[in-house]
């Protein structure tokens, strides 16, 4: 594991490259964050990620730590939360990743009420590619955006999938 440069949220709006994903699903603020604090369920509704849990006590909350596997286990990243504000915000910041393809990595999550039950989810990618991975950022920007997406709709059928039945 290669260590990167640690950053806070702010990051997030100051990155170089800065990709994200949003949808507006039919869950509750609380539903949508129930979801994300479900580690162990990552796997079942965000396409890439392999596995993911807490390594840290508290799991949960500014300073808590969490190791996730993405490609079916060849690649892992290590990340710290540096934002927490319940049913409406997290953000880690990678603090160490193999293989390493960024110098800093934020990642974020935003969570907005809506009319009739629905909230919007919006997850952002923001980091500091190593040069190596400049020439592939065009392709790498759409397919990031695109799974992004895609997780986000996945976030409200699992929010579906939890509901007891009427």
């Amino acid at each position: 594991m290669a260590n990167l440069l640690p950053r806070e949220v702010d990051f997030a709006e100051a990155a170089p490259v800065r990709i994200e994903g949003s949808a507006t699903v039919a869950a509750t603020p609380a539903e949508v964050w129930a979801v994300l604090l479900d580690y162990d369920a990552w796997p079942r509704w965000f396409r890439g990620v392999h596995s993911c849990h807490a390594t840290s006590d508290p799991p949960t909350g500014v300073g808590s730590t969490r190791r996730v596997g993405l490609a079916k286990g060849r690649s892992t990243v290590d990340e710290r939360f540096v934002a927490w504000e319940d049913e409406r915000l997290w953000a880690f910041t990678a603090t160490a990743m193999s293989p390493a393809l960024f110098r800093s990595l934020v990642e974020r999550a935003t969570i907005e009420p809506g009319a009739d039950g629905r909230t919007t989810v919006t997850y952002r990618m923001a980091f500091d590619p190593k040069p190596a991975l400049r020439p592939a950022l065009p392709l790498l920007r759409s397919g990031v955006r695109r799974n992004l997406e895609a997780a986000m709709v996945e976030l409200g059928r699992e929010v579906q999938r939890r509901r007891p039945l009427a």
